[in-house]
């Protein structure tokens, strides 16, 4: 009863999303037809940004999360760091970039934002892949040996191909997460949809704000959707070559 309950609450929150958002969207539609060349600009910023900081971010967490998943103390303590990052306000973080890189001449722009976004997309790759890696039945890694393959072998043969989904289940987790962090990325200079949000607030312009909001909003929920899509093909491309 309580379960079919929580479904039709759920169903009900998902059409009265979708409500509000026809709603907001015919509200604005003047404003994006005014800045629609500023629109596709500021969206390139933002995704450009996204795309800058992921290969790096990717690779630095999967990196950690197989260093560390066979080590439960450096696990710990790699996790509980990602955690604290992840913690730390985001306009605080970016803060802290421009007195950090000014001496490079990088204090502002996309150079700061990128870094930022690369620190904060680590707690749920690195969580994810240690996880994945954890959760490997311990039958097949023995089986694995009784074949006779070295660690580093059943770690590439066995260990990763069954970790993949949940890898990709945290990297589209950190890319999501970093497009909301992204806006912020105006603040220092980085481009982005946020321009949008910190220019209405500096001109008390509503519109400009909710805009600002509304497109970071549904560029997260389309790249999820797509990289939801992407990651059922794999899987399923994984599975056909059983």
């Amino acid at each position: 009863m309580l379960k079919q309950i929580v479904h039709r609450l759920l169903k009900s929150l998902k059409w009265i999303s979708l409500i509000l958002v026809g709603l907001l969207v015919f509200h604005l539609g003047d404003f994006f037809n005014l800045y629609a060349d500023q629109l596709l600009l500021l969206t390139y910023q933002h995704l450009r940004m996204i795309v800058l900081a992921m290969p790096p971010a990717i690779l630095f967490g999967v990196s950690i999360g197989i260093l560390i998943y066979r080590q439960d103390r450096l696990s710990t303590t790699a996790i509980t760091v990602a955690g604290i990052i992840m913690t730390v306000p985001s306009i605080a973080l970016f803060g802290i970039m421009i007195p950090a890189l000014a001496p490079f001449g990088a204090g502002v722009g996309t150079v700061p934002a990128v870094i930022a976004l690369i620190l904060y997309s680590q707690l749920p790759i690195i969580r994810n892949t240690y996880i994945a890696l954890k959760s490997v039945p311990q039958d097949t890694i023995k089986a694995g040996r009784g074949m006779g393959l070295s660690n580093w072998q059943i770690l590439w043969k066995i260990e990763l191909p069954l970790a993949i989904p949940t890898i990709l289940t945290g990297i589209r987790q950190a890319v999501v997460i970093g497009i909301g962090i992204a806006a912020v990325a105006a603040y220092i200079g980085g481009g982005g949809l946020g321009r949008w949000i910190f220019g209405g607030i500096r001109r008390t312009y509503p519109d400009m704000i909710i805009a600002g909001g509304l497109a970071v909003s549904l560029l997260a929920i389309g790249v999820d959707v797509g990289l939801r899509k992407v990651q059922a093909w794999l899987t399923a491309l994984k599975l056909s070559d059983r």
